[in-house]
């Protein structure tokens, strides 16, 4: 079985002391019901996203990544990291997997690299890796892709569940 994990809201937390409103207002286009995100062209944007990226900004939800590490070693199935992060936040990326040395678990590691939107980057590698089931954080994306890939199960973990709650016989 191949499942697939978003990092950020399912692995990674979010920075501290910066309001979700904030931050959906800095990243979604269009308001919170929408699939376009903003893409920060500009150097000084790019910048400060990599800034607020830097590993010691970005708690690991520690339950989470336990059942990851359960999850590799106890069971036959093949875990993915599918993130829509954009190609200059590559290197903060690695650094946080490598400073939580987590980043063994996973058979491939795919980030958007080629900065497309990321609902269709994410729907595009689910499809190419034949995903089983993909854990994201972000009920819109999750609504889109139960709707485009019906093959896959998606499961949208928030602050108020773990990836635990979504295999409770694991």
């Amino acid at each position: 079985m191949k499942i697939a994990f978003d990092l950020d809201g399912v692995i990674i937390g979010k920075p501290p002391l910066i309001p979700q409103k904030i931050l959906e207002r800095l990243f979604i286009a269009g308001g919170k019901d929408s699939l376009h995100c903003h893409f920060p062209s500009s150097k000084i944007s790019q910048k400060i996203r990599q800034l607020s990226h830097f590993y010691l900004l970005r708690p690991p939800i520690g339950e989470n990544i336990e059942f990851l590490k359960k999850a590799a070693k106890g069971r036959k199935v093949v875990l993915y990291i599918i993130s829509s992060r954009y190609s200059f936040l590559a290197d903060q990326t690695k650094t946080w997997l490598e400073k939580r040395k987590i980043d063994g678990l996973f058979k491939e590691i795919h980030l958007n690299l080629k900065n497309e939107p990321p609902h269709l980057f994410k729907e595009r590698k689910i499809r190419e890796l034949g995903i089983d089931i993909f854990v994201d954080d972000d009920p819109v994306l999750c609504h889109y892709f139960k709707q485009s890939l019906p093959q896959t199960k998606v499961f949208c973990v928030n602050y108020k569940n773990s990836i635990q709650d979504f295999f409770p016989n694991q």
